[in-house]
Formats: C-alpha cells, sequence, structure tokens
C-alpha cells in the first residue's frame, strides 16, 4: 500500500529551486562582503566618515530601493485619485 502525499507537500524536485537559489545568492553576497572589506571616506557637506565599502554600497542600494519604491507608490496613488475623480464625473 502506498501514502498519498500530504496537500501540503509536493513530491516534485521544484520545491527545491527557492532555497537553491536562496542559498547562491548568500554565497554571492558573502563573497562580496568579504572582498570588500577594506575602509572608504565619505565626505558630505559638512560630515567625513569611514565606512567599509560593501555597507556603503549596501545601504545605496537599499535607498536607491526605497526611493523607487515610493516613487511607484505615489504614482499609484495619483492614478488611482484621477480614476475615481474620472468615475464620479469630476473631470
Amino acid at each position: 500500500m502506498t501514502q498519498a502525499a500530504s496537500p501540503g507537500r509536493s513530491k516534485s524536485p521544484a520545491r527545491f529551486v527557492m532555497p537553491t537559489v536562496l542559498g547562491i545568492i548568500a554565497v554571492a553576497v558573502l563573497a562580496f562582503v568579504v572582498q570588500n572589506r577594506g575602509p572608504v571616506k565619505l565626505t558630505w557637506l559638512l560630515w567625513s566618515f569611514s565606512w567599509p565599502l560593501w555597507l556603503l554600497l549596501i545601504v545605496t542600494i537599499g535607498l536607491s530601493l526605497l526611493a523607487g519604491q515610493l516613487w511607484l507608490m505615489l504614482r499609484r496613488h495619483r492614478r488611482w485619485v484621477a480614476r475615481g475623480a474620472a468615475r464620479r464625473g469630476d473631470i
């Protein structure tokens, strides 16, 4: 007699794809951090300080992603307001 697979569990190899991809990304990030540990001097307006290069790049990427997400949210909100006004006949 064979047992049926539980509904939440798949027996296909596809269930290993996401953990494998995440593992590869984690190894790549770790290699990036190890290779870019040297300090970089930053000067902006009146401030001057040193950070590791990897931290500077990750913070820069994070702030860029945040700015892009905020821009998309604002654009989506403006479209939503315009559609609501069009439905009400305000335009």
